[in-house]
């Protein structure tokens, strides 16, 4: 399975081989590679949204589908490897994840589950098309703070 998911990742092919691929690849046994190739520069954009998408089905199938403890502990100590990589993007998931294993009531299907869809569901996502990207006055409600023309290298 591992040599699909990289043969996928590099090819120019951009449908999935088989419908519901995403949930077919998603498992503790590859979440390693999944989270390599959701920060791997060499990965189109696009694909990288998909492996960073499957991360979050990783952790929301464990919180909110409720597979038993050991797999949710599992879960929780990748994330907690995870933790030490600083791409943006991971951090995030890194956050959400560890919001969502301490506080399960907070499931939202949509948001964890609902494949690459789930990025329209998070009010604060922002998934960068480009190498580098300036957000100037960002405002978000209900905070004081502001961004002024920060530039975000990321992916």
């Amino acid at each position: 399975m591992i040599y699909d998911i990289n043969d996928w990742a590099f090819s120019k092919d951009t449908q999935f081989p088989h419908q519901d691929w995403d949930l077919f690849i998603t498992d503790i046994n590859t979440a390693p590679l999944l989270l390599s190739l959701s920060i791997n520069p060499k990965v189109a954009k696009d694909k990288r949204k998909v492996f960073l998408a499957c991360l979050y089905l990783l952790v929301g199938d464990a919180v909110g589908i409720g597979k038993d403890r050991t797999h949710l502990e599992e879960v929780r100590l990748f994330v907690e490897q995870a933790s030490s990589n600083r791409n943006y993007y991971i951090q995030q998931w890194v956050s959400r994840s560890f919001q969502l294993i301490q506080n399960p009531e907070l499931f939202d299907y949509k948001k964890w589950c609902d494949g690459i869809d789930i990025f329209s569901f998070w009010e604060d996502y922002v998934f960068l098309y480009s190498r580098n990207v300036v957000l100037s006055s960002l405002y978000k409600t209900g905070l004081s703070c502001k961004i002024n023309s920060i530039v975000l290298n990321i992916l």
